[in-house]
């Protein structure tokens, strides 16, 4: 992971594999949305799978507790903290850290225990999902709602919906006041290996918009792809400069995870 200052000095080279946070999108709240939450600051965003699980991605590890909040009614005080790992940014200091406040109505907060792919490859992003279970599971309701993952992968074309809390623009970063919204379409596998030669993997799957900026952006990381009513993918990485539509973001490919994702909710 990198510090956002250096994130943002980055050329939008094909090869440059970001976290991401949408870009082009609108205010929503979809009641599977999670955000993930170490020491107060902001993290990750993530998915409400199951009433004990969350899914998000490998890279969203980080020394210390994670703590998930859900069904957050209004998302003001969310700010892209410090990277997992890394030092914080110079706008993480702008609010006060919504993990030190008392929860607000509605919100739901649990501590986690990791569960890390153990395929994750740190450089090439391969296997970047990491399920978390809820120390105490979820109380559902119209906010709060469980999102099942894919079982088949979607086709070429299928229209997705990406959400989370990250910037706005690209390269300058501009925070938006509440979850946001927008749509991309999966692009070929083929369109996406010539996009990023030599890093892309069959676990991996494109998604952008050819004719905007849709697309995700550095602090949308663990968020949802969303297709066809399903969790299609997890946001993982993408070029320096966000919104080209010649530079779709990269996702991890999770109805090729299905057995892992089996296993590991019902051995735990």
């Amino acid at each position: 992971m990198r510090l956002l200052l250096l994130l943002l000095l980055l050329p939008a080279a094909s090869g440059v594999r970001v976290p991401r946070w949408v870009l082009d999108g609108h205010t929503c709240a979809p009641p599977w949305q999670v955000a993930l939450f170490r020491g107060g600051r902001f993290v990750c965003g993530g998915t409400l799978v199951a009433p004990r699980w969350v899914l998000t991605a490998a890279h969203c590890h980080a020394p210390g507790p994670l703590t998930v909040s859900l069904g957050r009614p209004s998302h003001r005080q969310v700010r892209p903290g410090e990277p997992p790992g890394e030092g914080g940014s110079s706008s993480s200091s702008a609010t006060p850290p919504p993990g030190e406040a008392s929860p607000a109505p509605g919100e739901q907060r649990r501590q986690v225990r990791p569960f890390r792919f153990p395929g994750y490859n740190e450089s090439s992003k391969d296997g970047d999902l990491m399920l978390l279970r809820l120390q105490v599971p979820a109380h559902l309701s119209r906010q709060v709602r469980p999102l099942p993952p894919a079982r088949t992968c979607a086709a070429p074309g299928t229209t997705c919906q990406i959400s989370g809390w990250g910037s706005t623009t690209s390269p300058q970063v501009t925070f938006p006041q509440e979850l946001r919204c927008s749509q991309v379409r999966i692009v070929p596998e083929l369109t996406c290996r010539r996009t990023y030669p030599d890093s892309i993997t069959p676990n991996m799957v494109c998604a952008g918009e050819p004719h905007s900026r849709a697309d995700t952006c550095q602090g949308d990381s663990g968020g949802p792809l969303v297709c066809n009513g399903r969790l299609q993918g997890i946001t993982s990485w993408g070029p320096g400069v966000c919104g080209d539509p010649r530079k779709p973001g990269v996702y991890v490919n999770l109805c090729r995870y299905g057995r892992w994702l089996q296993d590991t909710m019902a051995q735990n």
